[in-house]
């Protein structure tokens, strides 16, 4: 693999992304990132910033091993999809046909059966995550008593009709693979993928070889108090250990990508064939904001169709993405907790530059700040609220700040009542307000939200039955917090956002859209009354805080 000296022509596109980079590490959302520019078949740029431990003041590495989170799911489907080429597996037969301990409770009639290519797709209505292994959970269980658990849990969705992130789903799949080949599914990658790729600092489970280069997760968690503590990550290995447990660099990340980007093809070893690979990266419900291929995250980058994955891990968040088309790709992994936004600015600004030199294509122009007055940008602040979130915008100099349910964005204005959206969780996101009748603003829409604004004669208190649900539940290092605003409850889940709760009856709540859609919060009361635990999506959290 080549390295960035040997490639001058990227010298100067480097700087750019260098300077990129920086910036991120000075607002103080980037801790440590490593990162690997692909072309074909050689890594033509590389480079490691920031510390694997910022305590210790140890700076990142080439060698340098991030927990990969969801990517993990890339390399379950390609382990299911080498037995289905293999003749072992029948990705459109029942997962029953494999596993007749296989158990979920079917709320439909006439039901179609959950089978290997849905769930790869996550079309195969799965809860997001089981009551045994799932994300709250740091008992480290089997993976055989994770996928036992799901046998009291019910099916949200009809096969087949809605797209419905699982973590739980693509364990099964990694599951499948165990029972199929007999291996524990962290050997048989190993043997069939690892090895034979060259991936020699990454596994799906702790070893001699990844936990003394593995950097420090960095997490913000929720306090209670509507604020976060900064706090090294917990490192426990996860249930859904096929979903989202892998252990990665981002060299031996780029060789995987590379494999990729070569129709299958590692050395003389073919880990995929050419047509199984287009399967896998075509997507399953095109119609959808976000698809999936089997396994892949399919989309596009400009013009281009793109295939990879994101991750999120306890104090970690990666991307991989490949252009197969123009056979270059980008890897991105970083030590801090929920910076979405920040990664997929980094591969981007690094698709930019590959996709300059490969076929002459400009970098996007950027768009100039509109020199709007303190007071015109005073307009748009104040209280909103949509389906799923609250926000709160204010004025700070020249640029609106947004707290969208506890995530900060810096709103930078390009036209009147158009502005960009810049922070951890997302990167220059469109934010156009709406006015009214009488020209005021009213509204905006961002992140796929419509938000009005808040009107304070409206707001109502909480039913007093309510307050005794207030507080916090399961770990302490991913509470879930409920809390009030404009006389809603809302629930904080994952240190990501808190999401407005819907009630369904006197203990029972319908989570929106977001990372739970269709399931229920529950909360549990003790024989003296008092709410003792809550039960998020099938996972039953105590309490932690009054």
């Amino acid at each position: 693999m080549n390295q960035p000296a040997e490639n001058p022509i990227y010298a100067d596109l480097a700087a750019r992304f260098e300077k990129i980079v920086e910036r991120e590490i000075g607002r103080g959302i980037l801790t440590g990132v490593s990162v690997a520019w692909i072309d074909d078949r050689n890594v033509v740029y590389r480079k490691n910033f920031g510390f694997a431990d910022p305590r210790k003041q140890i700076a990142t590495q080439p060698d340098s091993v991030y927990r990969a989170g969801s990517i993990s799911k890339l390399f379950t489907a390609v382990a299911a999809m080498q037995l289905a080429e293999r003749g072992k597996l029948d990705i459109d037969r029942p997962v029953a046909d494999y596993a007749p301990e296989f158990r979920i409770l079917v709320p439909f009639e006439n039901c179609p059966p959950i089978t290997p290519r849905l769930l790869m797709g996550h079309r195969a209505g799965m809860i997001r995550e089981s009551p045994v292994g799932g994300y709250y959970d740091s008992s480290g269980p089997s993976l055989d008593a994770t996928v036992a658990s799901t046998a009291d849990c019910v099916l949200v969705h009809r096969p087949g009709t809605v797209t419905k992130y699982s973590n739980i789903g693509a364990s099964i799949n990694g599951w499948l693979v165990e029972k199929i080949t007999g291996l524990p599914f962290q050997e048989y990658v190993r043997r069939e993928i690892f090895d034979p790729l060259g991936m020699k600092h990454s596994s799906f489970v702790l070893n001699d070889i990844v936990r003394p280069r593995l950097a420090n997760g960095q997490m913000r968690i929720a306090d209670c108090r509507g604020g976060f503590v900064a706090e090294d990550a917990p490192l426990f290995e996860l249930g859904t250990l096929p979903a989202g447990n892998l252990y990665t660099t981002a060299d031996d990340l780029a060789r995987f990508a590379m494999m990729l980007l070569a129709d299958g093809r590692a050395g003389d070893r073919q880990i995929l064939r050419p047509d199984t690979l287009r399967q896998m990266f075509q997507s399953q419900a095109p119609q959808d904001r976000v698809s999936y291929g089997l396994g892949f995250v399919t989309g596009k980058f400009r013009e281009h169709d793109v295939v990879g994955h994101m991750g999120a891990v306890y104090g970690f968040t990666s991307l991989m993405q490949v252009v197969p088309r123009h056979k270059i790709g980008a890897v991105v992994l970083a030590n801090d907790d929920v910076i979405a936004g920040t990664v997929t600015k980094l591969a981007e600004a690094a698709l930019e530059s590959l996709l300059q030199v490969k076929i002459g294509e400009p970098p996007r122009a950027e768009e100039a700040i509109a020199p709007l007055s303190p007071a015109e940008l005073a307009a748009y602040a104040g209280d909103y609220e949509s389906e799923s979130y609250w926000a709160k915008i204010e004025v700070r100099g020249d640029r609106l700040w947004a707290d969208i349910s506890g995530q900060e964005f810096e709103v930078t204005p390009v036209a009147r009542d158009r502005f960009l959206g810049d922070g951890g969780n997302a990167a220059r996101a469109p934010w156009d307000f709406q006015r009214n009748a009488a020209g005021e603003v009213c509204g905006f829409s961002t992140l796929f939200q419509n938000f009005v604004r808040v009107d304070p004669a409206a707001v109502r208190e909480i039913p007093e039955s309510w307050r005794d649900f207030l507080g916090s539940y399961g770990p302490e290092f991913i509470p879930l917090v409920i809390s009030v605003k404009h006389g809603h409850m809302y629930a904080m889940t994952e240190n990501m956002f808190d999401y407005r709760l819907a009630p369904l009856n006197q203990t029972s709540f319908h989570l929106p859209t977001g990372m739970y859609l269709g399931e229920q919060l529950v909360f549990q009361r003790g024989e003296n009354g008092r709410v003792h635990s809550a039960i998020l999506a099938n996972m039953t959290l105590k309490r932690i805080v009054y």
